[in-house]
């Protein structure tokens, strides 16, 4: 059986989705039997402006996500990749709480699979 990888990394406008912070980019890159096989890279649309901090830090821009798309218009090709996958990030729990709060607050169910921690692997 091969395994499938799902690498992610999500640019954001704050720590936590509960304190109004929003997601403003996401990454995800498939990787099975060490093949990259599907991805996504994708500016999402928040709701308000970023903060200057964000933008100077991430060094993405109200202009850059003015035109893209809803998180809740991504949430289904994200529910997809991460199908069956590993969930891989650099501090997983960073990234994995955020994604999760994003999709149940769309009325979908969380990411409960295995995950990976590349600040472990280092």
């Amino acid at each position: 059986m091969k395994k499938k990888y799902v690498v992610v990394d999500l640019e954001t406008t704050g720590h936590s989705i509960k304190a109004g912070d929003e997601m403003i980019e996401i990454g995800m890159a498939v990787i099975e039997d060490g093949q990259l096989t599907e991805q996504l890279s994708a500016f999402v649309r928040p709701t308000q402006p970023i903060p200057p901090f964000i933008s100077q830090l991430t060094g993405i821009t109200d202009k850059d996500v003015k035109e893209a798309e809803t998180f809740d218009v991504i949430a289904p090709r994200v529910l997809s990749l991460l199908d069956g996958g590993v969930f891989v990030a650099h501090n997983v729990q960073f990234d994995l709480n955020f994604l999760n709060d994003a999709l149940e607050e769309e009325g979908y169910l969380p990411y409960t699979g295995p995950v990976i921690d590349t600040v472990e692997l280092a």
